[in-house]
C-alpha cells in the first residue's frame, strides 16, 4: 500500500457507505411536462426516509385537523398538501431505486 493509498483510506475512513438516494425528479409544471424539482443523489438514505417521515407527519395532522373541522383547507393550501406529499413520494421512491442498485 503506497502513501496515497492510506491517506485516501484515512480520509474515506468516516464516510457513508449505506444505501443512499439515487437522482429523481418530481413535480412536472408546464405543457412538456419538465420535472422542476428533485431529490440529490447520495444522501443516506436513513436521512431521507426521516424527512420523508417528517413532512408526512405534518401533513396528516393537517387533514386530521381538516378533517374535523379544526382546520379549513383553502385551494392554495391543498396544493401545499399535495406537493408535500409528492416531495415526500420523490424520497422514498429515490431510496427504494438506491436500494434496487445495491442488490
Amino acid at each position: 500500500m503506497n502513501k496515497h493509498t492510506e491517506v485516501n483510506e484515512k480520509l474515506n475512513a468516516g464516510t457513508f457507505k449505506g444505501p443512499v438516494t439515487v437522482a429523481l425528479s418530481f413535480a412536472r409544471c408546464n405543457i412538456e411536462e419538465q420535472d422542476l424539482y428533485g431529490v440529490r443523489p447520495g444522501v443516506p438514505a436513513i436521512d431521507a426516509l426521516n424527512q420523508a417521515y417528517c413532512t408526512l407527519h405534518s401533513v396528516k395532522k393537517a387533514l386530521e385537523d381538516a378533517g374535523m373541522s379544526e382546520l379549513i383547507v383553502t385551494p392554495s393550501q391543498a396544493w401545499l398538501l399535495h406537493m408535500a406529499v409528492e416531495s415526500a413520494k420523490a424520497a422514498i421512491d429515490s431510496v427504494a431505486e438506491g436500494l434496487e442498485k445495491t442488490r
